[in-house]
C-alpha cells in the first residue's frame, strides 16, 4: 500500500467509524470485566460479520464494475474490518468451544 491508499482502510463514514468504536469498546471493556471471554468472543463475532459483511461489498462493486465494463482496483474498497478479520478466528474458536459446553 502506499501513501494514500492506507488512509483508504480508515473507514470515511461515520457509520464505519461508530462500528469499528463499539468493536473496540466491547473488547476493552472485557480487560477490566470478571468474564472476559464472553467479551472477547462477542467482539470477535461482531468483528467476524463486519469483516464478511465489508468482503460481500468489495466483491459486489467488483462485480458491478466488470458488468459495467469499468476499471475496478480492490485496493480502493479495502477496508480496516477486512484486514482485522484474521485477529476475529481465535475469539470465534473460544466461542464455539464454550458453546459446545453448554447444556442442551
Amino acid at each position: 500500500l502506499k501513501g494514500e491508499a492506507v488512509f483508504q482502510l480508515f473507514p470515511s463514514d461515520v457509520f464505519g467509524g461508530f462500528i469499528l468504536i463499539v468493536i473496540s469498546a466491547v473488547f476493552l471493556r472485557g480487560i477490566t470485566h470478571d468474564e472476559h471471554d464472553a467479551f472477547f468472543g462477542f467482539g470477535s463475532l461482531m468483528l467476524a460479520v463486519f469483516g464478511v459483511l465489508y468482503i460481500l461489498v468489495l466483491f459486489a462493486n467488483g462485480l458491478d464494475a466488470w458488468i459495467v465494463g469499468e476499471e475496478w482496483n480492490p485496493v480502493e474498497d479495502l477496508r480496516i474490518e477486512i484486514v482485522l478479520l484474521p485477529l476475529a478466528i481465535p475469539g470465534l474458536i473460544a466461542l464455539n468451544r464454550a458453546r459446545k459446553t453448554l447444556p442442551p
